[in-house]
C-alpha cells in the first residue's frame, strides 16, 4: 500500500472542509423596515461592506455600501429609504453542510463578496471571500508549499 503523500492528504482535507467550518455567527442583519441611513451606519461602526435583510431569520435580501450609494448619487433621502425598498432580492445562498470547494467556485463564478449560510430555510451564517482565504490559510498552511 502507498503512503499518502502531503500533497493526496491536502486534497482530501480540502475535500471534506464544511463551510460551517468557516461562517460567522451570530450574522449582524438588519430588517426590512430599517431606513438606508440605519443600515448605513450598522455598516459603518461593524465595518462590513454588506448585511443581510432578515424577516423572521429567513434571508430575504441583502444591501451593500454599493447599493447606499447609489441611493446618494439619485438623491433619495437616507432616512424614508428602507432596505425593502433597495435591497437584492433573489441571494444565492449555501447551506450549511456545503462542502468548501463547491462553495468557493459559487463565490468566484458569481463574483461574490459575501454568502449568506442558511439551514433548512434559516439563516446562520455568513461567509466572505477573505474568511475563506484565511481559513485555508489558517488550517492548511502546507497549502502554499504543494504545487
Amino acid at each position: 500500500m502507498l503512503k499518502p503523500t502531503k500533497k493526496n492528504q491536502m486534497a482530501q482535507k480540502l475535500k471534506s472542509m464544511k463551510i460551517s467550518e468557516v461562517m460567522i455567527r451570530p450574522v449582524v442583519c438588519t430588517s426590512p423596515d430599517t431606513s438606508a441611513h440605519d443600515i448605513l451606519e450598522k455598516l459603518n461602526s461593524c465595518q462590513y461592506s454588506g448585511i443581510p435583510v432578515v424577516e423572521d431569520n429567513i434571508l430575504i435580501g441583502m444591501v451593500s455600501e454599493r447599493d447606499i450609494l447609489e441611493l446618494f448619487i439619485q438623491g433619495k433621502n437616507l432616512k424614508c429609504t428602507f432596505a425593502r425598498d433597495f435591497m437584492i432580492q433573489n441571494v444565492i445562498t449555501a447551506e450549511q453542510d456545503s462542502l468548501i470547494l463547491p462553495v468557493i467556485k459559487t463565490v468566484i463564478d458569481n463574483q461574490i463578496l459575501r454568502l449568506p449560510i442558511t439551514h433548512q430555510g434559516k439563516l446562520v451564517g455568513i461567509v466572505t471571500r477573505h474568511d475563506l482565504l484565511k481559513y485555508i490559510l489558517d488550517t492548511t498552511p502546507e497549502f502554499a508549499l504543494i504545487s
